[in-house]
């Protein structure tokens, strides 16, 4: 398994908001995290990039104890994964080649025109052409989201989290960027872990979902398996979604 989590408690403030989670994650999956606002669902995503420490359990990635990992293996790990944040959370003062290329510019210390060559590269895979040198407040929000993944793949990783993918965008531009997901996983043969309440990508992208709530799995499986689960839960929340 490329990500492995038993009976993991994560508190914070005291306040346990992840209740003995198990979830095992293969590689080359599409594996996605579904639930409500609340649900517990993005503590989990930052437990498992190492931006939350567990209080109890167990949970590996790539092999990597996130609870006892150094900073040295914590930088190995994110060598090996890209991060797709919510707002995509780009430096406004770098352009989009510095955004892009950040990495590789303070971690790899490559020459500026290898950064280039490589930066292009992920630029052309999200379908962006003629951008490097502009600002991110010069791009729409759908751009945006296209250099955040970038971005995530310029180190060329086994493993991309992506957190709330389409959140804030508009239905034809979500629609966009969940297929550019699809594409992506393809193509760079990536496992992916995407958290999220937007049930088209569940429907669409997932090849396993877990349902959270309230700090809690319900249920795992495929779509089509959970559509029928017996718990009352997760019925209404597919066929509800977030107006439950």
């Amino acid at each position: 398994m490329i990500i492995e989590i038993k009976d993991l408690v994560v508190k914070l403030k005291e306040r346990e908001i992840l209740k003995k989670i198990n979830l095992e994650v293969e590689e080359g999956q599409s594996f996605v995290i579904l639930g409500p606002s609340g649900s517990g669902k993005t503590v989990l995503l930052k437990s498992m990039v190492g931006l939350i420490k567990p209080d109890s359990g167990t949970l590996k990635v790539l092999g990597y104890d996130m609870s006892n990992i150094s900073v040295k293996d914590l930088f190995d790990l994110r060598k090996k994964t890209g991060m797709v944040f919510q707002n995509s959370a780009l430096f406004d003062s770098m352009t989009v080649m510095e955004n892009v290329g950040f990495s590789l510019i303070e971690h790899l210390k490559l020459p500026e025109e290898e950064v280039r060559k490589q930066v292009q590269q992920a630029l052309s895979a999200v379908g962006l052409t003629d951008v490097l040198d502009k600002m991110p407040e010069e791009l729409s929000g759908g751009m945006r989201k296209r250099v955040g993944i970038a971005r995530a793949l310029v180190f060329k990783p086994r493993i991309i989290f992506y957190d709330e993918p389409t959140a804030g965008l508009d239905v034809i531009t979500s629609a966009s960027i969940v297929n550019l997901m699809g594409k992506i996983h393809k193509e760079f043969n990536t496992t992916d872990v995407i958290v999220t309440h937007d049930l088209n990508i569940g429907s669409k992208l997932a090849d396993k979902i877990a349902i959270i709530y309230n700090g809690e799995i319900l249920g795992t499986g495929k779509w089509e398996e959970l559509l029928e689960s017996k718990n009352e839960f997760i019925r209404h929340f597919l066929n509800a979604g977030e107006s439950i």
